[in-house]
């Protein structure tokens, strides 16, 4: 059952254009990390803590909803 994982041969091209593909994701993911983390504290400032973790809460079941309705199609 423990088959080795066959090893991803690329050339050295290859590897660079993945890596820089990897670190612009990476960079772009953090960036959109920073701005959310910001974003919820400046709206927990606006309208308050308790509704911003309803907020929270409500959006996670919908998430949760919306996948449940995508499999079940």
């Amino acid at each position: 059952m423990n088959r080795p994982i066959p090893m991803l041969l690329l050339t050295p091209e290859a590897a660079g254009k993945l890596q820089e593909q990897c670190t612009k994701a990476t960079t772009e993911l953090r960036e959109v990390m920073r701005f959310r983390k910001e974003f919820d504290r400046q709206l927990a400032v606006l309208i308050g803590y308790d509704a911003m973790r309803q907020l929270h809460k409500d959006t996670k079941r919908a998430l949760l909803l919306a996948d449940l309705v995508k499999e079940a199609a």
